[in-house]
């Protein structure tokens, strides 16, 4: 592993248990702007209606070697303010 590699394994992991445990999207996207080499986070403006529905935040990373890394973080959305993890991958 390169060390311009951010570890997206420790992160799909600590985002998981975040998002498994927040009540709003907003509490979801605070959390990923916090996080350490992230420079951007937009929620996507469509809610796939899948079941259960599913909602995607648009996560942009610096890298150590000045580039940006872009990755898709999709939750499902439960209902009843609550949020299950589904998947980290690249956009």
């Amino acid at each position: 592993m390169s060390s311009s590699t951010l570890d997206f394994e420790a992160f799909e992991k600590k985002t998981a248990s975040t998002i498994d445990n927040a009540r709003s999207l907003d509490e979801i996207e605070a959390w990923l702007r916090s996080q350490q080499g992230v420079r951007s986070v937009q929620l996507a403006d469509y809610l796939m209606k899948s079941n259960p529905p599913q909602r995607e935040f648009l996560v942009e990373f610096n890298m150590q070697d000045s580039s940006t890394v872009r990755k898709i973080i999709n939750i499902f959305d439960l209902g009843n303010q609550q949020f299950e993890f589904h998947e980290l991958r690249d956009e």
